[in-house]
């Protein structure tokens, strides 16, 4: 059995990752930040590999447990009509910390005026992957689609504020929707992050 140390403490992210570990049984265990170990991580990179890999070794730095590895999930959406904005600024977009609903206010009044194919949108993933000294790795996952005009009137998911405003391209699904779909209901497709753990767990059996 490995154990998987997720540097996350946004339970949208722990919950998805939780679903699709179900699947490899008893071979992974995951384990959490938990309220006797949450530390606030300065995501001060450029890029997702840059924060992603920041937030693995400030875990494996205050756990020291050298038989764990530590994977750091670093995840933005890019919409090219905006140079490529958020990106690793999400939550920062508007030029201070934001909460899910202000992100979304935010994202609508960005896209206003834009149309048709300038609403595309990429969501990524990039995992940075830790184990003692050894040399770090790094996981990607990518979905496609676009943003709504305006937000579904569907339950919030905390932590991920762009559920209701992505429509999936390749599924022809809300993002809500998939969300509330397990893995093995979607014939196959999986979002971005799921992909990228995907990867790492079948890495690891």
């Amino acid at each position: 059995m490995k154990t998987v140390y997720i540097a996350t403490n946004n339970k949208g992210k722990q919950a998805e990752i939780s679903r699709l570990a179900q699947q490899y049984g008893n071979d992974i265990q995951l384990r959490f930040p938990d309220t006797s170990n949450e530390i606030e991580i300065s995501e001060s990179g450029s890029t997702f590999e840059e924060n992603a890999l920041l937030k693995a070794k400030a875990y494996q730095n205050l756990i020291n447990d050298d038989s764990i590895i530590f994977v750091g999930d670093d995840s933005g959406i890019t919409i090219p009509a905006l140079n490529n904005e958020p990106g690793v600024h999400t939550r920062r977009w508007a030029g201070h910390e934001m909460t899910d609903a202000e992100i979304l206010e935010y994202c609508m009044l960005k896209m206003d005026s834009l149309t048709g194919e300038q609403r595309s949108a990429v969501f990524e993933t990039v995992l940075a992957v830790v184990k003692g000294n050894k040399s770090t790795h790094y996981l990607r996952g990518t979905m496609h689609g676009r943003i709504l005009e305006e937000p579904l009137d569907v339950p919030t998911i905390e932590g991920l504020p762009f559920t209701s405003l992505f429509w999936a391209t390749e599924v022809d699904r809300p993002m809500y929707e998939i969300h509330g779909l397990k893995p093995e209901e979607r014939a196959g497709f999986l979002t971005h992050r799921e992909m990228a753990f995907k990867k790492l767990f079948e890495s690891l059996l």
